[in-house]
């Protein structure tokens, strides 16, 4: 069968691209599916700073180009559809796009997850410009400035403590009249003397020049609205995973993302998860990249004891 591999990858971001390389470096014959374009978040990150031995000031599109051309490199065969289907049948992984149908022995997926927005107006202009989604990744550009944090969750409070350590000044703003986070993250956070939560407030508009420079609150309860001064605001509402085709075929926890064991293993023994899509305690494009080239191993040492062709 002419679209039948010992391998199969769903999405080309660094995670993905990871699996790639060490897939081909075992002589697997695999195929890559993407359905937008090489890179997934990273074209959303104005900057890169943290990914060891890349060096400083290089953006998220051109590490995405560098990801991209060390494809072509390897002569890795990437295929541009979307996955809309899969079915795992006698131990056979059927992958339906929506233009062709393939077949294969295992399959690792890579698919990411995607940022919940506040969907104002502003949010999109200033991504990568002071909106961000990720406080670690893009938290030590704004060192002594006055930035905002977005939510009520652990998440919100996690990222807000991690930037009372590096900013001047922090603004919590959450929509209702307590936080959600647990306890012990709360007592955390009102011990911070540069950080002040803003309780009943939504943000509704993000202004700024060439970069964030105001964001407007609306009192949820008199609907009054206020300007607020800041460099950058941080949008830490959740994240849904890209795992919607998955649920039914492995096991997948409350919020969408997929569980696995140490070695990225999913509940079925040919199917290995890496990257955002998957439960992971740090989401972070180094990870990701570990991440990747872990479950390629791993697959290939499946592989190459239920298959003793390979």
């Amino acid at each position: 069968m002419q679209n039948f591999y010992d391998l199969a990858i769903i999405g080309a971001g660094i995670a993905g691209v990871s699996s790639a390389v060490y897939a081909k470096r075992a002589g697997l014959k695999f195929v890559i599916f993407e359905s937008g374009s090489v890179g997934g978040q990273l074209l959303l990150m104005e900057r890169v700073d943290n990914f060891i031995g890349l060096g400083l000031n290089v953006s998220g599109y051109q590490l995405a180009e560098q990801l991209s051309k060390t494809l072509n490199d390897l002569g890795i065969q990437l295929i541009f559809e979307k996955v809309i289907k899969i079915n795992t049948e006698e131990k056979i992984v059927k992958i339906w796009t929506e233009k062709n149908f393939y077949t294969s022995k295992a399959l690792i997926i890579s698919t990411g997850a995607s940022f919940k927005k506040l969907k104002i107006k502003g949010e999109d202009e200033f991504i990568g410009k002071g909106v961000s989604y990720c406080a670690v990744c893009d938290g030590f550009f704004f060192k002594n400035k006055t930035v905002a944090v977005i939510g009520g969750g652990n998440t919100a409070a996690q990222e807000a403590l991690y930037l009372s350590n590096i900013c001047a000044k922090i603004f919590l703003i959450h929509r209702r009249d307590k936080l959600r986070a647990l306890n012990y993250l709360q007592e955390a956070l009102f011990k911070k003397e540069n950080l002040k939560i803003i309780y009943n407030h939504i943000v509704t508009q993000i202004n700024g020049k060439n970069f964030v420079e105001e964001i407007i609150l609306e009192d949820t309860e008199n609907k009054l609205k206020k300007n607020l001064n800041v460099d950058a605001i941080f949008i830490a509402i959740g994240a849904t995973a890209n795992t919607q085709i998955f649920k039914g075929i492995i096991d997948i926890d409350a919020d969408g993302f997929i569980l696995t064991d140490e070695r990225l293993k999913t509940s079925l023994d040919f199917i290995w998860a890496a990257g955002d899509c998957r439960r992971r305690p740090l989401r972070q494009l180094i990870t990701a990249a570990a991440e990747g080239s872990i479950a390629a191993i791993e697959a290939y040492k499946y592989l190459k004891t239920a298959y003793i062709s390979i």
